[in-house]
């Protein structure tokens, strides 16, 4: 589509270029004259000539108008094409994840991609496990889907449960909150485990109150990467 745009271009440029020289070589007209008459014939604006046309410049004049035509009426034709393919493509993408989505069972819903999130996603990928990624960053879930070939993405807040609902969240196995916000990993751990069913919730947090909090809120592990990194640092040194 991008070729076709620039040769469009390409095209529309050299008809400026040739109606220029045209109106040069036989009305003997100035170069800016040449230029501007063009223009207004390749827009159809309809503004008079600058200079009165001999019949030679009437009969140039007739075919370049002919062929500014069906040049603007193939750029308008590719440019609109451009524009709604570009919107259904994206619109299609949505619509196909949601599809494939909803036929999922026993999946894992990963809320975030920072670090430890693209650590799960990568694991359970290659292990062959369904994986369904949720974030608000439209640009790092493009990164993601051309990293993982057949990762399925929802885009939204995973604190909103009918974002999770699209993740379809009933039927997930597992949920992994790694949001780099600590409340929202809790609010995201309350509305899964709310949700009822077997699921079980992952979520991140390197702040005590808000771990226990997610505790009480029946969160079937609690991971302080501090914590844990502390702990291995510790024990190489203690061998």
């Amino acid at each position: 589509m991008i070729n076709r745009l620039t040769s469009v271009g390409v095209l529309l440029s050299g008809l400026v270029l040739f109606g220029t020289c045209g109106f040069v070589a036989l009305e003997g007209w100035s170069w800016l004259d040449g230029f501007f008459m063009t223009v207004i014939t390749l827009s159809t604006v309809g503004y008079g000539t600058p200079q009165n046309l001999s019949e030679h410049g009437q009969w140039f004049t007739s075919v370049l108008i002919v062929l500014c035509i069906v040049s603007m009426t193939y750029w308008t034709a590719i440019l609109t094409s451009f524009i709604v393919e570009n919107d259904l493509g994206g619109n299609f993408l949505r619509r196909r994840f949601l599809k494939m989505i909803s036929q999922l069972k026993d999946h894992t819903i990963v809320c975030g991609i920072d670090q430890m999130a693209e650590t799960v996603i990568e694991t359970l990928i290659r292990q062959r496990k369904s994986v369904v990624v949720v974030s608000e960053d439209a640009d790092r879930l493009q990164l993601l889907r051309r990293r993982f070939r057949k990762l399925l993405t929802v885009e939204g807040s995973p604190t909103d449960e009918r974002v999770l609902a699209q993740a379809n969240v009933l039927e997930a196995k597992y949920v992994v909150a790694a949001m780099d916000s600590e409340i929202d990993n809790l609010l995201i751990s309350i509305t899964c485990k709310d949700l009822g069913g077997d699921i079980e919730v992952f979520a991140r947090s390197n702040d005590l109150t808000i771990a226990n909090r997610m505790r009480k809120a029946r969160v079937d592990a609690v991971i302080s990467p501090n914590q844990i990194c502390g702990s291995r640092v510790a024990e190489m040194i203690l061998g």
